[in-house]
């Protein structure tokens, strides 16, 4: 049986592709989930104008998210953390505070994003923390840690 995939099914397709199937699977698991529908002649000719605008709503979604890769590209952001009169830091900068520092410059909204931090910046300096913001786009974005002035 011939059917339209209207989601991602492991193992058989990706979402507006044509597969047949068999008959049981398709009546059994495929439709019952709505992972699926028969394709008919009717359903073929909405498939075509449904993937044409979900490709514009792709297209814009690589757009916005390479607008925020160059915006990444191009911020640097600071972090002061206390420290002793031996230069020991107390504290550390982490995935949640580099995310919500972005916030608050509003560089990121309600985008998803992965900060690739193997573990917490604990020492004064510059570093470049790499971000995967999704669809195969991805950014760079400095850090500096520096010492917080003496009162």
């Amino acid at each position: 049986m011939k059917v339209i995939l209207t989601e991602d099914v492991r193992n058989v397709g990706r979402k507006f592709e044509v597969k047949e199937v068999n008959d049981g699977y398709a009546r059994n698991f495929l439709f019952p989930n709505k992972f699926a529908e028969p394709a008919t002649p009717a359903a073929l000719k909405k498939l075509a104008a449904r993937k044409e605008e979900h490709d514009k709503d792709e297209a814009l979604l690589l757009g916005r998210l390479n607008a925020i890769a160059k915006k990444i590209n191009e911020t640097k952001l600071e972090f002061t953390v206390k420290v002793d009169d031996s230069g020991a830091v107390f504290g550390s900068v982490n995935k949640e505070s580099i995310l919500k520092a972005l916030r608050e410059h509003d560089i990121v909204t309600k985008e998803r994003v992965e900060i690739d931090l193997k573990y917490p910046l604990k020492e004064l300096g510059e570093y470049t923390v790499p971000i995967d913001l999704k669809k195969g786009v991805t950014a760079d974005l400095r850090i500096v840690v520096s010492a917080e002035a003496e009162k």
